[in-house]
């Protein structure tokens, strides 16, 4: 007769059928890799679902509702949060995206016999937060300090990068349990590479990604005709800056904006695309990144370089400042020879580095002592 299987919580703020992110997408590789083994009773406690979305082999929790005053921070679930673990009573926790749910989960951990692990999704998750003089600045705070409990009480620690494992052992003295890069399944389309050159920009268009910066960037090659310039990505929440972007982009013959796509149409766009930009101010390591190194696509970024990537492979360019991400990209459109060999390159060291194999790390972690 075989064992009971454990109980497993996965807990983060958004389905993906709600909200698909990165880490909401290296979360559904995740519990995609568990359903096929088969051992553990999964529930996916989240704030943001779809009630439309079915899910199959494991089944789906909705915290709270995030209307009304629980707008102010994901602290205000805790009692609703904490009732539903104890009715649960998880073997484990696996929380990802740094939050008050990371305290609130460390915190029913510690009291009853549950092992809790935090995975890392942003170096933003391990770096004190700087607070402005805001009417949420209270909101911001108590969020930020028992999000701080949970990363000092987890009993397991999951890490993207060195460099986040460096901002944890300086801001809170400890160093990650492990290190596991963002996975991907390896491409099921067709690449292929055809005129007109292919310059995208993919993500949430709010402003820690500044898409003004990827317009500003059309607008000074518009000049170069055998380029076009493709925005992919849901609006910014605040509908007058969004309109006040795409007013601007609209001026442009060389620049087209797709709105929201599914991840399965954004590998497709990848898989015919030829420059893929970043002009996000921050990230952790952007699962863009490594889709579109999966599909020869070399990478041109402003200012991310999850542990220096750029400065050791040759699949893109970490440009630092706007006048050189601009010379870098009108490079690589003009230079065939340069962006086929970034390309080429892109695809060994994704496949080398970001393949689906590091699931079964985060896997074994999940039984491990630590």
């Amino acid at each position: 007769m075989k064992g009971k299987k454990k109980r497993l919580c996965i807990i983060i703020p958004d389905h993906w059928a709600a909200n698909m992110g990165g880490a909401e997408y290296q979360v559904k590789v995740l519990l995609d890799a568990l359903r096929k083994e088969n051992r553990y009773e999964i529930y996916y406690l989240a704030r943001n679902v779809n009630p439309a979305f079915t899910p199959d082999g494991y089944t789906i929790i909705k915290i709270a509702d995030s209307g009304g005053i629980r707008r102010y921070g994901t602290f205000l679930d805790a009692p609703r949060l904490l009732k539903i673990l104890r009715d649960l009573k998880p073997d484990l926790i696996y929380q990802r995206v740094g939050c008050a749910y990371t305290g609130i989960a460390a915190y029913y951990a510690q009291r009853h016999q549950c092992r809790m692990i935090w995975h890392i999704s942003s170096d933003k998750n391990v770096e004190p937060m700087k607070y402005g003089f805001t009417r949420n600045v209270a909101p911001q705070f108590i969020e930020q300090q028992i999000m701080q409990y949970g990363i000092t009480h987890a009993h397991c620690i999951i890490a993207q990068t060195l460099q986040q494992d460096a901002l944890l052992q300086r801001n809170y003295g400890r160093h990650a349990t492990a290190i596991v890069p963002n996975y991907h399944p390896k491409p099921s389309e067709n690449i292929h590479k055809s005129r007109p050159i292919k310059v995208l920009l993919i993500g949430k268009l709010h402003p820690l990604k500044q898409p003004e910066v990827f317009v500003k960037l059309a607008r000074d090659l518009q000049h170069i005709k055998e380029a076009q310039f493709i925005m992919i990505g849901p609006p910014d929440h605040d509908q007058v800056r969004h309109n006040r972007l795409l007013e601007e982009a609209g001026k442009l013959g060389n620049f087209v904006y797709l709105g929201r796509r599914s991840q399965e149409e954004v590998n497709a766009l990848l898989a015919e695309a030829h420059v893929l930009v970043n002009t996000s101010q921050w990230e952790g390591f952007p699962n863009t990144f490594i889709q579109a190194w999966m599909r020869k696509v070399p990478v041109v970024s402003l200012n991310v370089n999850p542990d220096k990537v750029f400065d050791k492979e040759n699949i893109g360019f970490y440009s630092r400042s706007y006048e050189k991400l601009r010379e870098d990209v009108k490079r690589l459109i003009e230079n065939d020879e340069l962006r086929e060999s970034m390309g080429n390159d892109a695809q060994i060291y994704s496949y080398a580095n970001h393949s689906a194999k590091n699931v079964q790390r985060v896997i074994k972690l999940l039984e491990a002592d630590c």
